[in-house]
């Protein structure tokens, strides 16, 4: 009996240290690969997300068929390329990228069919967080009870 206890001791201890290390290792602050901490993308902190990936997301979410994809890939490498030339030091760089975002945003909406539009209205469009919960993350809303009140 005195070993089943100690290997449950043990069992119970190294449980503790191993999850002790994976929130060690998950709250971490160091610089994303974009350079910046948070490690966001799209205009949020982090390296943009590149167009090829912006429409592997979109195909999967609205169910894009194969003429959509088409027509919406050259819109989202034109936005790319014309937000790319924006400085990244430009003191008015989200003022500037907002037009050509809300731009491509209206070409792709027209691309749509209308359950694909609303979907895509609520997800924030092209730019992204979710549909007006106030960005990604969600969590709840400022005022809110605590979890499980």
């Amino acid at each position: 009996m005195k070993v089943n206890k100690l290997g449950l001791a043990g069992v119970i201890a190294l449980s503790g240290l191993i999850a002790f290390a994976s929130g060690s290792f998950a709250q971490t602050n160091a610089p994303a690969p974009g350079g910046r901490a948070g490690g966001r993308g799209g205009g949020r902190g982090g390296a943009p997300v590149p167009p090829e990936v912006m429409l592997a997301q979109m195909t999967t979410n609205l169910t894009l068929t194969a003429d959509q994809q088409t027509k919406i890939k050259p819109i989202l490498e034109d936005m790319a390329k014309k937000t790319a030339a924006i400085p990244a030091d430009d003191a008015d760089r989200r003022g500037k990228m907002t037009p050509i975002r809300d731009d491509a945003t209206a070409k792709v909406s027209a691309i749509l069919t209308p359950e694909q539009k609303t979907k895509f209205d609520a997800s924030g469009g092209l730019r992204g967080g979710g549909g007006g919960r106030g960005g990604r993350g969600g969590g709840r809303g400022a005022g809110g009870p605590p979890p499980g009140q």
